[in-house]
């Protein structure tokens, strides 16, 4: 007999062990992944950097599209188009912005500047607007809350209490 076949047949089950640990292992690094993957935080990462992704080229329409329906009642879409337009891309003299976020965390209502949101998940993120500008480079950060309404996750801005 040789000896890996005497080493095989004498820790089979060391081996059998190790293999299944690692197996296991794998397996729920796999369903972590996946299920982060499809996450709530990770759908409410994803409509902000859409949002953003539509500003930064100039796609305001589409941008305002994803508002909270409290953020268009505010704001006029076509009145919104041009005044983002202007500020950030006329008055900066850039084409287009970089920008990057913050981990999304849960927030409870009373803890931020809206009050008519009661009672529904509200995730918190900041954004900062990063322009290389004629006027050097500019960082901007602006706080973003995203809420469910009709299904969707939209953005939402802070605003003082009326």
């Amino acid at each position: 007999m040789s000896i890996r076949r005497y080493y095989l047949r004498k820790h089979r089950k060391v081996v059998l062990l190790v293999f299944l640990l690692l197996s296991i292992a794998i397996l729920f690094l796999l369903i972590n992944a996946i299920s982060s993957f499809f996450s709530t935080e990770r759908k409410v990462e994803q409509v902000v950097e859409r949002f953003y992704e539509y500003e930064s080229n100039g796609d305001f329409s589409n941008s305002w599209e994803l508002f909270h329906s409290s953020m268009k009642n505010r704001f006029d879409k076509s009145d919104y188009m041009q005044d983002r337009a202007h500020v950030f891309f006329h008055h900066f003299g850039v084409n287009t912005f970089d920008f990057w976020l913050t981990e999304p965390t849960k927030v409870k209502s009373e803890q931020i500047q809206v009050d008519y949101l009661d009672n529904q998940p509200i995730y918190r993120l900041v954004v900062t607007y990063v322009y290389q500008s004629k006027y050097g480079y500019l960082e901007i950060k602006q706080p973003v809350l995203v809420v469910e309404e009709e299904n969707e996750w939209r953005i939402l801005w802070e605003y003082e209490k009326d």
